[in-house]
């Protein structure tokens, strides 16, 4: 601030000497009565004057560009910052719109799983319901058992009684067929008892095999409960990845907004890193909390290597390097805390920003992603219609590239970090592929893209491109 004081007083002190020293000269002039280029006296103290006033802007102007750098950048590259603060501002707005869609999926795992724990709740009612008529069930069998056995018991006594009649007198006689049509009714009595157990018997076992399938939709979905929270885990952790990127994208807006003359260094200077540039990553796998901070600090030397060949340019292998990277003590800490739970993780180490060649120190942070399988073996993912007898190679070419852009769009999509990678990998066996098409003596109906083997977040995606005719395969690569 001080600094601009003093500019301002010899900016003004300046301009006066120069205005008092074109006045003295002005008036030398006049009262010499001098001519310039056969003007008249007026006319020549005229020019001078215009020439010191010319004299007092330029000066001005010097002594503004010469002694403040931001004044330079503000008149002669205001254009181009402008233009990088747009352009960050809608990475800003790109990343809100990636975390509103995240919390949308959020909002809609969570109402399914709200609806699971509802149906839950109405079969674990039915079960209960099934219990309770299985236990009364139970007791009119239980009583039926019992009055059973008094039956027989009584049919036993009786017995006994009709032996004994038979021993008396004929006089008895009557009373005994009475009696024996007694027992008769009884024993129809018994078998329709018996009957009524064998069906309380058979709806028994018809209760017990509904309970058995109940418990069955149970753990099901006690099992579709259990997935659903575990993607609403990951889902819940890729909100936080991405809320910490929308951070990151606010600091650094403000910072460009403040420090935008830094700029100027980078387009004079070349880049060696740029932001957001992978310097290293992994996949990890942490059984014993004590081993994640040193796999942290394994993929962080990796990374600081990679930094130093590109920004210090010194030989492959330097003998004690120097750190350079920078990475916050309390990030180390949470990704440490992250990845102690036994699962697969891909772990990257980024670039925060531009760096260019000589600087002494690159700020990073980490990007942790859940390895989880993206793609099976043999999934379509992309198909476009070809006809090999009207195309020429420039037409084919097209649609190749068109069908490469859409996988890499559903690979980056679906979450993927790797490369992709077309058959072997070679240039020669995708222009041998082209050839065939060419060169096809029959018309072909589309090509599509397949996964070659399974894929999870860590990649690389193996894909096959597949030529089809009336549903059968021509050939592959």
């Amino acid at each position: 601030m001080t600094s601009a004081y003093i500019l301002i007083a010899a900016i003004l002190v300046l301009g006066g000497l120069i205005a008092a020293l074109g006045d003295h000269l002005g008036t030398k002039v006049g009262k010499a009565r001098l001519r310039l280029f056969n003007l008249r006296p007026r006319q020549t103290a005229t020019i001078f004057t215009i020439i010191t006033g010319t004299l007092i802007s330029a000066s001005t102007l010097g002594i503004l560009f010469a002694l403040s750098e931001s004044l330079r950048d503000g008149v002669f590259n205001l254009d181009e910052i402008l233009r990088d603060l747009r352009y960050v501002k809608a990475e800003l707005n790109q990343a809100n719109q990636q975390k509103q869609e995240v919390e949308t999926q959020l909002a809609t795992v969570k109402r399914q799983q709200v609806e699971a724990k509802q149906q839950l709740e109405v079969i674990e009612r039915d079960f209960q319901e099934s219990k309770t008529r299985l236990a009364e069930t139970s007791q009119q069998a239980n009583q039926l058992r019992s009055e059973l056995n008094t039956i027989l018991a009584e049919r036993t006594k009786q017995l006994e009684q009709l032996e004994n009649l038979k021993a008396q007198s004929e006089q008895l006689q009557v009373q005994l067929q009475q009696r024996e049509q007694k027992i008769t009714t009884q024993d129809q009595i018994i078998k329709k008892t018996e009957t009524r157990l064998q069906e309380l018997n058979q709806q028994q076992q018809i209760l017990q095999e509904q309970i058995t399938q109940r418990d069955e939709r149970i753990f099901n979905l006690d099992k579709a409960i259990t997935i659903k929270d575990q993607d609403l885990q990951a889902r819940k952790s890729q909100l936080q990845n991405l809320t910490a990127q929308l951070q990151f994208l606010e600091r650094e807006v403000k910072i460009l907004e403040q420090y935008y003359q830094t700029y100027q260094e980078l387009r004079e200077r070349k880049i060696a890193i740029f932001k957001g540039e992978v310097l290293a990553s992994a996949t990890i796998r942490i059984i014993d909390p004590k081993a994640a901070i040193p796999a942290i600090d394994r993929l962080l030397a990796q990374a600081n290597l990679n930094a130093i060949k590109a920004i210090l340019l010194l030989e492959d292998n330097p003998s004690e390097p120097q750190r350079v990277v920078r990475i916050t003590t309390a990030q180390v800490k949470q990704l440490a805390k992250e990845i102690q739970d036994g699962r697969d993780y891909v772990l990257r180490i980024l670039s925060a920003g531009n760096y260019v060649q000589g600087e002494k120190e690159v700020r990073v942070f980490a990007d942790l992603t859940l390895n989880r399988q993206i793609f099976q073996a043999g999934e379509e993912i992309a198909t476009v219609s070809i006809d090999s007898q009207q195309m020429n190679n420039e037409d084919i070419q097209e649609r190749l590239d068109w069908l490469l852009a859409a996988s890499k769009f559903r690979a980056q999509r679906a979450g993927i970090i790797g490369d992709l990678q077309i058959g072997d990998g070679q240039i020669t066996t995708l222009i041998n592929f082209i050839e065939n098409i060419v060169n096809s003596e029959e018309s072909l109906d589309e090509i599509k893209v397949v996964v070659a083997e399974t894929t999870y977040t860590a990649g690389p995606l193996k894909l096959n491109l597949v030529v089809f005719k009336d549903g059968r395969v021509v050939f592959r690569t």
